[in-house]
């Protein structure tokens, strides 16, 4: 497969999470494969493409790969990856499809087992694809979803029991809070998101979910590269990353408070 990787990898942040227990560059063949879906979006995806690369790199448990084409990729080219992190969309060109190859070659990735990684916009994609729709969540629906500005935005964590959230607490992060994203009700809610400045209400904000063997993460949150950076934001990531991938998280919480 030919994989295009991004250049520029922006520089490490000042605040980065704390990684106990991960495999490191010497147990690099113990390393989680994870293949970052790129190439569009109506976010500046070539900047937070980037910010992603850098984090999951850094974080010693990923061998990260980028591609800008993902429309052209077949299942035989996703099958050696662990995970997958959708960083794609075509709003607002909500009717355009892949190549069958491609849709089938994701849909047979996920049923098998293998892990898929959502965030903000990355599900507003594939409106007329309703095998799409079982997969994912929380898409932007025109005339019925909106958000304010971009603010103070409080996350509060539920479902303590789940790997992902076990040991996490509430964090704030400045973001683009989106109101009443359209929701699949197959997907379990694992926190909300508020935003402190505007009288929005909670919104469901995490979400986890599966198909056939596939475990399946999704959160409303990150919009930009100062989202992306917030490390409770990043916390949160790399363990949805973890968990789709095997199941288990052992990235331990970072004090991000």
């Amino acid at each position: 497969m030919k994989k295009i990787v991004v250049s520029g990898i922006t520089a490490v942040m000042a605040l980065f999470l704390c990684v106990n227990g991960c495999r490191g560059p010497e147990d690099a063949s113990e390393e989680l494969d994870m293949l970052i879906l790129s190439g569009r979006n109506n976010h500046d995806w070539e900047q937070t493409t980037a910010v992603l690369d850098s984090t999951f790199r850094k974080s010693g448990l990923f061998s990260v790969d980028v591609t800008t084409s993902p429309d052209t990729l077949k299942y035989e080219d996703l099958k050696k990856y662990d995970v997958l992190l959708n960083n794609w969309n075509s709003w607002p060109e909500n009717n355009i499809r892949w190549p069958t190859a491609a849709e089938q070659g994701l849909l047979r990735f996920v049923e098998e087992g293998g892990g898929l990684v959502f965030f903000h916009s990355s599900t507003s994609a594939f409106y007329t694809w309703t095998e799409f729709k079982q997969i994912s969540t929380a898409a932007w629906i025109m005339d019925s979803t909106w958000h304010g500005p971009v603010n103070q935005v409080k996350v509060s964590v539920q479902n303590a029991e789940h790997p992902i959230i076990s040991g996490l607490t509430d964090f704030y992060i400045q973001d683009e809070l989106w109101i009443n994203a359209e929701r699949n009700e197959s997907f379990k809610v694992l926190g909300f998101a508020e935003n402190t400045v505007e009288d929005s209400g909670e919104q469901p904000a995490i979400f986890v979910g599966s198909y056939g063997e596939g475990r399946i993460f999704h959160t409303i949150l990150g919009h930009d590269e100062t989202a992306l950076r917030n490390p409770g934001f990043q916390t949160l990531i790399l363990r949805a990353a973890e968990w789709a991938s095997t199941g288990q998280v052992s990235i331990s919480v970072s004090k991000y408070q």
